[in-house]
């Protein structure tokens, strides 16, 4: 007998953007503007949403969360990535249920693309130097 998925934290966007990047993120409803933490932006090309946890970038189009985010800084898997999240950052943030087995926690259409692609982040320069694959 399965037990049923317990709530799992993800840490608030701004924190994680302020921690990885010294970006910060206003704090009020909606996008605001942020430049992008993977390239070097004279004017700003990326947005934050503090309701929805997400970042977007609309050069790059890459878009992620917060869990996303410590997985490509720390080089974690989705699980490790979200236990060093918590530790770090106290756990403070969304909860959200963790992806029942066998169930994809993402969205799967079915029928023709929306229009909407999914473009791979080119190596570049990047906002502060690390390097990531």
């Amino acid at each position: 007998m399965s037990r049923p998925p317990t709530a799992v934290s993800r840490p608030p966007i701004a924190g994680v953007l302020k921690h990885y990047y010294s970006i910060d993120v206003k704090q009020r409803a909606g996008w605001s503007k942020i430049p992008c933490p993977l390239h070097v932006d004279s004017n700003p090309s990326a947005s934050a949403n503090t309701e929805r946890n997400r970042w977007n970038c609309f050069v790059c189009q890459v878009s992620e969360d917060s869990i996303d985010v410590v997985m490509r800084e720390e080089q974690l898997g989705f699980r490790e990535a979200q236990a060093w999240a918590h530790a770090r950052f106290s756990g403070s943030g969304e909860d959200v249920l963790p992806a029942v087995q066998g169930e994809s926690g993402r969205g799967v259409h079915q029928g023709p693309p929306s229009g909407r692609r999914s473009r791979e982040v080119h190596p570049g320069v990047r906002r502060f130097g690390a390097d990531w694959t």
